[in-house]
């Protein structure tokens, strides 16, 4: 998987840019970004862990009728691929929809 590896590579790239940002302009505050980049980046390529937070999702919401998360199957999941069930429904981005 190439993206993972990949990772590394960017991980050092947004602490050199942040570095020098930092270095050129004082008023530079997003410093911290690059740590939460190399904390969190190499997570969200591990579909296993996305399936838990769904499932975990799936849990808080089970009670309200106006939230669908999909269905998990794990045996056609993996660290690579993500399989879910389709749910029909409007998208959270569609604020105005959602209120029509």
């Amino acid at each position: 998987m190439w993206i993972k590896e990949q990772c590394a590579g960017d991980i050092r790239l947004i602490n050199f840019a942040s570095n020098c940002a930092m270095a050129v302009f004082p008023d530079y505050k997003y410093g911290w970004l690059a740590e939460e980049f190399e904390a969190h980046l190499p997570k969200e390529l591990d579909f296993r862990l996305e399936a838990n937070n769904s499932e975990k999702c799936a849990r808080i919401f089970k009670d309200n009728k106006n939230v669908a998360v999909p269905k998990i199957y794990r045996n056609l999941t993996s660290e690579r691929v993500l399989t879910m069930s389709f749910e029909s429904g409007i998208p959270a981005a569609s604020v105005k929809e959602m209120h029509a």
